[in-house]
This record gives structure tokens, sequence and C-alpha cells, in this order.
């Protein structure tokens, strides 16, 4: 048995995952959520023109949610982690849409906005804790 396995006998996992990612992927990560959020919210509140909202929503809408979530997680892989957070993106961008529309309150507005500003404080912490351990 070698030290890196569990008693049972079953490689411990949690060390594999530490070995392959690193806080880097995690960093790319929150800062890819932050400059996502950050550009489509100022885009929408400025009244940009339409294809630079149509760009920068599009990018938030696929990566956003999901960094805030990812920023905070270690995966085995780097392209694990890009496409996890585009699915987590978009199934909360879609979960969002759905309370609103069934709520009766529709409002891509402030669902951009409130999810913008939760990516970003979320992804922030990730940044700081990142910064402070170093893990």
């Amino acid at each position: 048995m070698s030290s890196t396995s569990a008693p049972t006998g079953a490689p411990d996992v949690s060390l594999r995952i530490r070995d392959r990612t690193g806080p880097f992927t995690r960093t790319l990560v929150a800062w890819a959520g932050i400059a996502t959020a950050v550009a489509a919210a100022l885009a929408v509140a400025v009244d940009a023109p339409q294809v630079v909202r149509l760009v920068t929503v599009l990018a938030f809408v696929c990566a956003g949610p999901g960094a805030a979530v990812l920023a905070h997680v270690a995966t085995s892989r780097q392209s694990t982690a890009w496409a996890l957070t585009n699915v987590l993106s978009l199934a909360v961008w879609g979960i969002g849409s759905a309370v609103m529309a069934w709520l009766n309150a529709w409002s891509p507005t402030t669902l951009l906005l409130v999810l913008a500003a939760g990516t970003v404080a979320s992804c922030a912490v990730a940044l700081l804790r990142t910064r402070r351990t170093g893990r």
C-alpha cells in the first residue's frame, strides 16, 4: 500500500486532484467570471451598441455564474473546469429565467445584474482565499 492510499486500499482521489490542478486554474476561472460579469453589466448599464451588448452578455451567460462556483472547486483537469463552468452558467441562467417567468416578474436585465453581482462577489472571495492560502 502506498502512502497516498486510503485505509481501504483505494487511492486517495483528493491528493490526485490537487496534484493535477492548482490554484492557477481556479484563478483563471475566477478572473474570467469577473471580466465577463463586469463587461456585461457595464454594456447593459450604459446602453452600449447592440453588438457589444450581445457579445458581452453572451459571454457572461456562458461563463459567469459557473465561474462563481468553479473558482472554489478543484477539478482533475483544466478542460473539465472550463466545461463545467459553461454547463453551470447555462443552467443557472436557465433556472433564473424560469423562476422569473413563473413568478410573472420577467426582467432579464435584473437577472443579469443580480447574477453579475453574485459572480463578482464569489470570484473575488475565491481570489482572496487563493492569494492568502496559496491553494
